[in-house]
């Protein structure tokens, strides 16, 4: 016995398996990429705020502490005239006349007597008479708060 081949009939063949629709500008694996990217600084933008925002803590006893009051004290009869324009209202050249005026009538013996210096009138001496001091002592000093 023979056997005849068999007969070629029309078999079509399998279909070709589907081919994923490709990106016109990125491939698969720069997608990734991008994703990974926007991943990565969505993160970060959201650390940072919890970071500015000091991760949800407030410093409450910062922001309900009673501001310290500074004194700037001069001693009349040490004070160059640099220091002496630090005080409000008294700039260089008034400075410099408070000097010459102890250099020439002698050293301060009470507060008042700077209003014997020209240019300090009532109001600048009312201003800076809390700032002055003679010697250490405490004549003129701020009184101090409880």
């Amino acid at each position: 016995m023979t056997v005849a081949p068999p007969e070629p009939q029309d078999v079509e063949a399998p279909p070709a398996p589907a081919q994923p629709a490709r990106s016109p500008w990125l491939t698969a694996s720069d997608q990734q990429i991008v994703v990974l990217i926007c991943v990565l600084l969505v993160a970060w933008v959201g650390i940072r705020q919890l970071e500015l925002s000091r991760w949800g803590r407030e410093e409450i006893e910062i922001r309900h502490q009673q501001p310290l009051e500074l004194a700037y004290i001069v001693d009349l009869n040490t004070a160059n005239w640099l220091e002496f324009s630090l005080l409000e209202g008294i700039g260089e050249v008034l400075g410099k006349r408070i000097v010459s005026y102890r250099e020439e009538h002698g050293p301060f013996t009470e507060i008042e007597q700077i209003r014997e210096v020209r240019g300090i009138g009532e109001k600048t001496y009312a201003r800076i008479a809390p700032h002055l001091t003679i010697g250490g002592s405490s004549e003129g000093l701020p009184p101090e708060r409880h």
